[in-house]
């Protein structure tokens, strides 16, 4: 996934493979669980999945 924040003027992304959230921001992981990185939450724009892990849903509706 991809973790998009704004430190600055700027935009910047890191990939990671996982996060976890805590009180006052994210802990970005790589596929070894290893910490790479954290944003505080005042910084943190959005996390976009890659093209390969989006998911889809069907739709509940019926008509």
């Amino acid at each position: 996934m991809r973790v998009v924040y704004k430190p600055g003027n700027a935009y910047e992304e890191i990939d990671c493979f996982d996060f976890r959230e805590f009180e006052h921001g994210i802990v970005l992981r790589n596929e070894e669980g290893y910490n790479i990185g954290y944003v505080p939450h005042e910084i943190l724009s959005h996390i976009e999945p890659h093209p390969e892990e989006q998911v889809t849903f069907e739709s509940d509706d019926e008509s």
